[in-house]
């Protein structure tokens, strides 16, 4: 039971991460063109993947049957990874140069803004 909602819970997350940053994209082609529109892609698609990296390291099979410690260190590992992805992803992204950073942010920020999203008011 506890795994299963686990499992829909990250995908509602995930979802709504991936939802937001598809927002995010349509402004961005709308006010400032297919650049700018690739920029948020890539921003936006950072944060999904390091949702998905995290969602893949904490959530294990039969978590009732662990200690609390060892949950909480699994959590802390992959959110540890969550964002060791995200930094790599994003200086491997702005390091190319050919990104327009603002919207490449900006889409981060509001994708990432998914996982309060689905926790406070979705759940």
């Amino acid at each position: 039971m506890l795994i299963d909602s686990l499992g829909r819970l990250y995908q509602k997350v995930i979802l709504a991460q991936a939802g937001l940053a598809l927002l995010v994209v349509l402004a961005a082609a709308i006010f400032d063109g297919k650049l700018a529109a690739l920029s948020a892609l890539v921003g936006g698609a950072l944060v999904v993947v390091a949702s998905f990296v995290y969602a893949t390291l904490a959530r294990k099979s039969k978590v009732s049957q662990v200690s609390a410690g060892k949950v909480l260190r699994r959590h802390a590992f992959a959110e540890t990874a969550k964002w060791l992805v995200v930094l790599g992803l994003l200086f491997g992204a702005l390091n190319s140069g050919w990104f327009i950073a603002s919207w490449l942010v900006a889409a981060m920020c509001v994708a990432l803004l998914g996982h309060w999203l689905v926790f406070l008011i979705i759940r």
